[in-house]
């Protein structure tokens, strides 16, 4: 098994691992399109030339602009997102943001399915 490497940014904490990336926004941020450049830095450092799944951990409130969906859909390599949420709110607003987004979308309960659905969907990409 890979390192997990850490990053702490203003807005959110990323766990990055081998096929997918963890992101946990902090409470009361708001989520939107230019937030994706500091991510994407990231993604290619990490993910160049490498499919990957984006799981979002919601351990706390706050705001996703649905337009962030639509450019986050054109990274080639992303092959889908999971959001974690426990709250009927929370399945409510990923459910919303689903319609804006491309790709594979799941929304779940718990971090394990989440990492479980994204091993899944890398390993049957064959990357």
């Amino acid at each position: 098994m890979s390192a997990i490497v850490y990053y702490n940014l203003t807005y959110v904490e990323v766990f990055v691992f081998e096929k997918y990336v963890i992101a946990q926004v902090k409470k009361g941020a708001l989520l939107q399109p230019g937030n994706n450049a500091e991510l994407k830095e990231l993604i290619e450092k990490h993910y160049l030339n490498k499919n990957f799944v984006y799981i979002s951990n919601r351990a706390f409130d706050y705001n996703v602009s649905p337009v962030t969906y639509l450019e986050t859909s054109k990274i080639t390599n992303l092959l889908g997102m999971c959001i974690v949420t426990e709250t009927v709110a929370g399945k409510r607003s990923a459910n919303f943001e689903r319609k804006f987004y491309s790709k594979d979308f799941l929304v779940v309960d718990n971090l394990p399915e989440a990492i479980h659905w994204a091993v899944d969907l890398v390993d049957r990409a064959g990357s």
